[in-house]
């Protein structure tokens, strides 16, 4: 194999995220995944990441947003689960949400959404569990 293939394959290092969809990356280190509900389980705790990257996955319908400087990375749904029990508002949509409430614009299609962070980037998200069942998600820029 040359050297120049070699390069190329690193350029295009795939990461597995969470939830079973891919995520490319140009760097070796390997993404470590975030978690909402264990990250922000009790009221008054915080979550922060650093928006840099996103990734919409059209067959799973989820977007993953990552954080290059801490390898840190968040996949979000938009759909609820189909044996769920109850339907909330996803936290694809609070993200989205956040989104437009920091840019002041709408974003028209989840493709779009992830069109606009990796415009924007940096942005800062923070998530705050503010009682036993609300979390608020807030978008600024960085």
């Amino acid at each position: 194999m040359s050297s120049k293939n070699s390069t190329e394959q690193d350029e295009q290092t795939v990461q597995t995220s969470l939830f079973g969809g891919l995520v490319s990356h140009d760097e070796d280190a390997p993404l470590t995944f975030l978690r909402v509900y264990a990250e922000v389980a009790e009221p008054g705790d915080v979550m922060h990441i650093t928006l840099t990257g996103a990734t919409f996955n059209e067959d799973r319908q989820c977007l993953t947003v990552i954080d290059d400087t801490t390898r840190h990375a968040l996949t979000v749904y938009f759909e609820n689960h189909p044996d769920a029990q109850y339907r909330t508002t996803t936290d694809g949509v609070r993200l989205g949400r956040a989104v437009e409430r920091c840019l002041q614009a709408p974003v028209s299609s989840y493709e779009g959404l992830a069109e606009t962070i990796k415009a924007e980037a940096p942005l800062h998200l923070t998530v705050t569990r503010t009682g036993p069942k609300g979390r608020l998600w807030t978008i600024e820029r960085a």
